[in-house]
């Protein structure tokens, strides 16, 4: 387990955290859940443990990573199919040995001072969840984003560190299938595949959530959405991670919104909060 010394070893080196981050009390808005992208990324290099341990201590709802396997099958935190842009290895991670990935910095190249963090082992991340939300009120929870994973060994390490029933799954249909092989009750969230079709993947995988793009949140797509008794998340990232698009998001009621940002979209929920009281 990762010790309680080493936890606090990553908050000392990214700050101390705004504990105000705290999700304010309903004042007549419904609020979103808040899922901070590969961490707390702009705080600390995204997808290492110093960017989930940072994030925990922003007090959101979920922490998303994005999972990949090596060449000898294990199962690492790493957005990109390849290693260069945040460890300056020019190679696939399915082509290199976890033994030769861990010597690596994927930290450097964010900050000096995060020289030596490492590319995760997706269970390093669960260890440090878990041990994490012992003192939380409420726990955080894992956004998986399957990029190339091993469906059993995921679901078994997130079983594992007591993860696996909060945890949201994101990734392609047959990959979210195979999940659902290993374990029945898991919640999965595909993309929105649009109106027409919308019942037939309702019909074959029975999504917890659907990941639905900013330009196609609207209110009559919530709304469907909804009526199916399926959540709508959405990534407000990059151009979208504004305050108009997150204002507009928790409008239509949307259940969670991903930002690089939490922060902001904290800001806009007290602002429309006060509004309405």
């Amino acid at each position: 387990m990762i010790s309680k010394l080493k936890i606090l070893v990553f908050l000392f080196m990214v700050g101390a955290a705004d504990r105000s981050l705290a999700q304010p009390e309903n004042s007549g808005v419904k609020l979103p859940m808040i899922s901070l992208h590969r961490g707390a990324n702009r705080e600390a290099p995204e997808n290492t443990l110093a960017a989930f341990a940072y994030a925990m201590e922003l007090k959101i709802n979920f922490i998303e990573l994005d999972v990949r396997t090596t060449s000898d099958g294990k199962q690492v935190i790493m957005h990109d199919g390849s290693l260069l842009r945040t460890t300056g290895k020019d190679a696939k991670v399915q082509d290199v040995r976890w033994e030769e990935i861990q010597k690596l910095s994927a930290g450097a190249w964010f900050a000096k001072r995060f020289a030596n963090q490492k590319v995760p082992l997706f269970e390093g991340a669960c260890k440090l969840v878990a041990t994490e939300n012992k003192r939380r009120e409420v726990p955080v929870n894992l956004y998986v984003d399957c990029k190339a994973i091993n469906s059993k060994e995921v679901v078994t390490t997130l079983k594992k560190y007591g993860l696996l029933e909060s945890a949201v799954f994101y990734g392609s249909v047959a990959t979210l299938l195979q999940i659902k092989n290993n374990y029945g009750n898991a919640r999965l969230m595909p993309s929105y595949p649009g109106e027409k079709l919308l019942d037939e993947l309702i019909s074959k995988i029975n999504p917890y959530a659907l990941d639905v793009s900013p330009n196609e949140l609207n209110e009559a797509t919530v709304a469907l959405i909804h009526s199916k008794g399926v959540k709508v998340f959405s990534d407000l990232l990059d151009n979208y991670d504004n305050e108009r698009e997150y204002a507009k998001a928790i409008k239509l009621e949307i259940d969670l919104i991903q930002t690089d940002d939490a922060r902001a979209v904290l800001s806009v929920i007290k602002e429309l909060q006060s509004t309405n009281k």
